[in-house]
């Protein structure tokens, strides 16, 4: 009776460990498959971030282009003023109107001048279109 008796408390025993053991591994594997999807995540996460550095330089880049675009159209501007300024201060003849060759040389520049303030105009406004793009895009 005695070694029945410890026969069942042995079986007992070796039943809960097996229980016990089965648990741990049940909460083993849930633990690996978390690990699995933090690691996913990271993974995910980095390869956000990278995105988001190489946006954050397109966008640098851009306000840089857009700076040096803004410098130039201002360098424009006050040069097709003063050379207006210098055609409006040529004396006005009476005679017929026939424009001295500076004048004409002068309107000359100031015509490709101001095609030029255009241009750059517009390769301006489209270099901002595309930097505010790129910084709606990093954004969000």
């Amino acid at each position: 009776q005695e070694l029945e008796r410890r026969h069942e408390k042995t079986c007992e025993e070796v039943f809960r460990v097996q229980r016990q053991a089965l648990f741990m591994k049940s909460e083993r594997q849930a633990a690996e498959d978390r690990l699995g999807a933090a690691q996913k995540q990271l993974e995910q996460a980095q390869d956000e971030a990278r995105r988001l550095r190489e946006l954050h330089g397109h966008a640098e880049d851009a306000a840089r282009l857009v700076r040096d675009r803004d410098r130039k159209i201002t360098e424009l501007s006050k040069e097709v003023f003063r050379l207006k300024e210098a055609l409006n201060a040529l004396p006005e003849s009476g005679g017929p109107p026939q424009s001295p060759p500076d004048t004409a040389a002068l309107q000359a520049r100031i015509q490709a001048l101001e095609e030029k303030l255009e241009e750059t105009e517009t390769r301006h406004s489209k270099v901002v279109t595309l930097y505010r793009s790129h910084l709606l895009y990093a954004v969000q």
